[in-house]
């Protein structure tokens, strides 16, 4: 595991495909570097949660290795967990939105459906403000605002 410095950006966490709690131990090192920038509780609870549900999916669905990084840009910060899968599945998106079908009583699943519930979690916390993008080494990323560099909750009533 590598855990940031107090208060760094840049690579915060680290795990392989043999970790046995990565989503557990990005989401313990992802709440102390967030507390150590000064972040409100309420943002670093909300951006543990997103962060974590993407870790997981990386962990679930992709190849290792796999790295968490957190960057500030354009007065906002933002969390990026790469993997070793450069294919950004075309369906992900998709499985963010609620569709009028998952939430009928007749299917009987509603929006609690297994597949995607992580991503409809993350988009409702991130307000829309995540995604996945394809880095210059070729392996996929998946993105998401955590908090406007000011510490107030980007994703939460002001426009970035």
């Amino acid at each position: 595991m590598i855990s940031a410095p107090s208060a760094a950006l840049g690579l915060v966490y680290r795990w392989t495909d043999h970790t046995i709690n990565p989503t557990g131990e990005a989401r313990t090192v992802l709440r102390r570097v967030l507390k150590d920038l000064g972040l409100p509780g309420d943002v670093i609870s909300d951006g543990v949660l997103a962060v974590s549900e993407l870790v997981a999916n990386a962990h679930e669905h992709a190849r290792g290795p796999y790295e968490v990084y957190l960057s500030r840009a354009a007065g906002r910060y933002i969390c990026e967990i790469h993997d070793g899968d450069p294919v950004v599945p075309a369906d992900l998106y998709l499985a963010a939105a609620p569709s009028r079908e998952a939430a009928t009583p007749e299917n009987g699943s509603g929006l609690l459906t297994e597949s995607g519930r992580g991503l409809r979690i993350v988009n409702e916390l991130a307000q829309g403000q995540w995604g996945f993008h394809v880095t210059d080494c070729g392996t996929k990323a998946a993105w998401v605002v955590l908090a406007t560099a000011s510490g107030s909750v980007a994703t939460r009533g002001s426009q970035t």
